[in-house]
């Protein structure tokens, strides 16, 4: 990796290490600013007055490193809005009722029964009021008036409620998800629960989604599909919320899911395309300063156009400061300018690194930009089609080795046919942003014809089909692949590994190469042994009861009333994490065993004075009418869990005489699944 920046390197990898381990470390900011203090004066010692190059001394080094990573502690604190003493959850308590004051800060895609915005809350109980809570407005056609958008500000009289944890391990975790974006609770609301009143004045956000709406009713002239409009909306202005489940599930499977998110590919596409029209300015330097002013600008209008999403904004500064690093045209500038873009990003926002698109962005972007060169110079086809293709060819593959790990961490597929996929649509994505850009000013200026559109349509139509068909080649769609986080990390290291052996074979690099693929097969078996420990989990299902026990042979079973009470997804997300050899289901049992725990379940019938038995953990169920102090006295050291099954208002009355009692009581409806150790 010749001319990349090690020193930028060093830095980023000290400011992430900070940024992830906060939450482990625990620190207070005071501690973490006396450390920095500290470690800037031996790291300032050291390379002033010792004169030794951090960059070549391995002491000077580890401080350096160490600086960041206390920059990192810090700036997680900082960044932290429960820091703020103006914070809802500072001032209001969760389910008591609450007058807020709310503005409407993100659209968010519609749930099957509610509407879902972001909203900034400005006051709560006429008192000046900071934070940000997910919003629910429940549909009715009677009321479309209510419809919110961004900018709008409210008026309510409600509870505040905690977001919904998992009901199920390896379930996707949306409080958590929330908890990373600044967000802790939610309001539920009927079309006439709250005053809707216009804003005074408009953000750049609001600015932004004035434009779209302004867009998309003059499109409505026009004879688009429905699934054609919503892919338009999707590929040009940023906004999801129209795609079908199933047409995002054709996305998904054929591996280009990418396509239909705002982010890297389209700005760098944006970016090519601008280079291009552009090129006739020459390659003299006040061309390219102006060159750069013009993209610059171009990519920042597109980033306005799309409403300035957490995405856009990463592919916008990420492009910006590749651009910037192009002026420079020194030696992997762009490589050197990503990296510290991804620096400053994170030094503003710590949290970016815990997006999923903030990831999968920037892997992407850096393996193209490393190994594309590399490919390249293993052969150059002379037929300009051929390159094109080849080309293509090698874009996909670095992007897709980029994000093949974290892929396989977070969604345990593998789409056989992204390759096939990806040079059909990668070519179309290019013309279609061209076409997609020219019909927004045509109908801006009201001169689009009707063929423009229509022609539009029927190509948008033919690329959906094409995706369908490609989606359908089940065989080639591998699912329910386990994918640890150590494996990630040693994944990434056989890549890179491999590439630095690619560009140049060397002893050294070749014993690089082979010691991280002997860790790789070695930490797949120590995966396996450790998943031979046993588990057993209580989940939470609305009127239902399901625990599951994983045995040391990695055998699952599922307990439940009926079969059909189990969701599918339970089992799925067992397979894509666990290394399950088999899956059986079996009936609801009074008394579960589980390594040397005893676990008494006690249903409708209400029957637990059982002779000679000491249960560790009892687990109500159906809402059984008992005694609780008479149970807690019978057996005082037993730990209580309540599930989906119960009425609310008896799991409420539990709670209290256990908190009373002093006794661990766990409540699914507000933790979540329960896993007993």
């Amino acid at each position: 990796m010749k001319g990349i920046n090690s020193t930028l390197i060093l830095l980023l990898l000290g400011l992430l290490s900070g940024i992830l381990f906060a939450p482990a470390f625990n620190l207070s900011l005071i501690t973490s600013l006396i450390s920095f203090g500290v470690i800037l004066v031996l790291f300032s010692t050291n390379h002033f007055i010792l004169k030794r190059n951090f960059s070549k001394n391995l002491i000077s080094s580890i401080l350096a490193f160490s600086v960041f990573v206390c920059i990192g502690l810090i700036e997680v604190d900082l960044t932290n809005p429960l820091r703020d003493n103006k914070h809802y959850l500072k001032q209001t308590a969760y389910n008591a009722e609450t007058r807020l004051k709310l503005i409407v800060s993100e659209v968010l895609k519609p749930g099957f029964y509610d509407a879902k915005f972001i909203a900034q809350i400005h006051e709560a109980n006429k008192e000046q009021t900071t934070g940000k809570i997910i919003v629910n407005v429940l549909k009715d056609s009677l009321y479309p008036e209510t419809q919110l958008e961004i900018d709008d500000i409210i008026y309510i009289k409600t509870q505040l409620l905690q977001i919904t944890p998992p009901g199920a391990p390896y379930q996707f975790n949306y409080k958590e998800y929330l908890k990373n974006r600044g967000i802790y609770a939610q309001v539920n609301l009927k079309p006439f629960e709250f005053l809707k009143i216009n804003p005074i004045k408009h953000s750049a956000k609001g600015l932004a989604s004035l434009l779209r709406n302004q867009i998309n009713k003059r499109l409505e002239q026009y004879d688009f599909s429905t699934n054609s409009k919503a892919i338009f909306n999707a590929l040009l202005l940023g906004q999801r919320q129209d795609l079908s489940n199933e047409l995002k599930a054709d996305y998904i499977h054929a591996g280009v899911i990418h396509i239909l998110a705002v982010s890297g590919l389209h700005v760098g596409i944006l970016m090519l395309i601008l280079q291009f029209i552009l090129r006739p300015l020459g390659n003299y330097r006040s061309s390219r300063i102006i060159r750069t002013a013009v993209i610059i600008a171009g990519i920042w209008c597109f980033a306005f156009v799309t409403g300035f999403s957490p995405s856009v904004l990463r592919a916008a500064t990420m492009f910006t400061f590749v651009q910037l690093g192009l002026l420079l045209n020194q030696r992997q500038a762009g490589l050197n300018a990503l990296i510290t873009s991804a620096f400053i990003l994170l030094l503003i926002q710590p949290q970016l690194i815990y997006e999923v698109g903030f990831q999968l962005s920037y892997a992407a972007v850096f393996f193209i930009m490393w190994l594309y060169p590399i490919f390249n110079a293993f052969w150059e086809p002379k037929n300009k089609i051929v390159k094109y293709y080849w080309q293509l060819i090698l874009v996909s593959t670095a992007a897709q080795l980029g994000v093949l790990p974290l892929s396989l961490y977070y969604f345990h597929q593998f789409p056989g046919m992204f390759l096939v996929a990806n040079l059909v649509v990668l070519p179309a994505i290019g013309c279609l942003l061209i076409y997609g850009l020219l019909i927004i000013l045509l109908s801006t200026l009201n001169l689009l014809p009707q063929f423009l559109a229509t022609g539009f349509d029927f190509v948008i139509i033919w690329l959906n089909r094409f995706i369908s068909y490609i989606a359908e080649i089940d065989f080639l769609l591998l699912k329910n692949i386990y994918f640890s986080a150590v494996l990630v990390v040693l994944t990434y290291l056989v890549i890179i590994s491999a590439g630095i052996l690619f560009d140049k074979i060397t002893f050294k690099r070749t014993i690089l190469f082979l010691s991280t693929m002997i860790a790789l097969p070695v930490a797949l078996i120590g995966s396996v042994k450790l998943q031979d420990k046993p588990e057993f989990y209580v989940n939470h299902r609305y009127q239902k009861t399901i625990f599951t026990q994983k045995t040391p042979t990695r055998t699952l079973f599922f307990y439940s009333a009926e079969v059909e009470d189990i969701p599918p997804g339970f089992i799925e997300n067992f397979k894509e994490n666990q290394l399950i050899t088999e899956v059986k289901n079996d009936s609801l049992g009074s008394i579960f065993t589980h390594s040397k725990n005893t676990i008494l379940r006690i249903d409708s019938l209400a029957i637990y004075n059982i002779e000679g038995l000491n249960p560790d953990y009892i687990l109500l169920t159906q809402s059984p009418k008992l005694n609780l102090n008479r149970l807690l006295s019978r057996y005082p050291n037993a730990k209580i869990v309540a599930d989906g099954s119960n009425y609310k208002s008896y799991v409420d009355r539990w709670k209290l005489t256990c908190e009373q009692q002093k006794i661990p009581f766990h409540n699914t409806y507000e933790k979540g699944f329960y896993k007993i150790e």
